[in-house]
């Protein structure tokens, strides 16, 4: 069931900010539940693949279908790993090796609304959508191998520059259903 982690929104200008207090970066990891999983994933995938290849009877739209598998696979596995979101400035940047890279401007940012989707609070798939000042919002489908409570530090701390930056902000914490 998806749930709304945090949702975060500036009304107004207000003091400077010192960038030190709060984390600048974040990334997935390798080492995570869903990392282990995808590289699970990728090995008994390429087993299959080195399997399609090294058998006689195999055709070869077996192997080509093999073959899509396997590139499939680990390229999500390493686009999965090199996720990065980054506060540059005033700039919001995500990157990762197979996405485009996005950039948000703080002072255009509206709204910032982190998703948990899964079946557990601990474990599943999180969507930042970002939501700026007459522009279609962008959703960011995160991939299994973020770490939730760095993401959330993430967001704190974007929150927090958003609020010296842009006055109060309301903070939303619902469940949808």
């Amino acid at each position: 069931m998806p749930k709304v982690v945090s949702a975060i929104s500036p009304k107004s200008e207000s003091a400077e900010f010192s960038e030190k207090e709060c984390p600048l970066s974040v990334r997935a990891e390798l080492v995570s539940l869903g990392g282990a999983v995808l590289l699970g994933i990728g090995l008994l995938i390429t087993a299959i693949f080195i399997m399609a290849m090294f058998t006689p009877d195999a055709t070869q739209v077996q192997r080509f279908i093999a073959l899509a598998f396997f590139i499939t696979a680990w390229g999500y596995f390493f686009n999965s790993i090199t996720e990065k979101i980054m506060l540059c400035g005033d700039t919001l940047i995500f990157k990762a090796f197979l996405s485009r890279t996005r950039e948000i401007q703080i002072a255009e940012l509206e709204m910032m609304i982190l998703t948990h989707q899964g079946f557990n609070l601990e474990h599943g798939i999180e969507n930042l959508e970002f939501r700026c000042v007459g522009k279609k919002p962008d959703k960011v489908s995160l991939g299994p191998c973020w770490q939730r409570n760095k993401l959330e530090s993430f967001v704190s701390s974007v929150q927090k520059i958003m609020d010296r930056k842009g006055g109060q902000s309301r903070q939303k914490v619902q469940e949808i259903r």
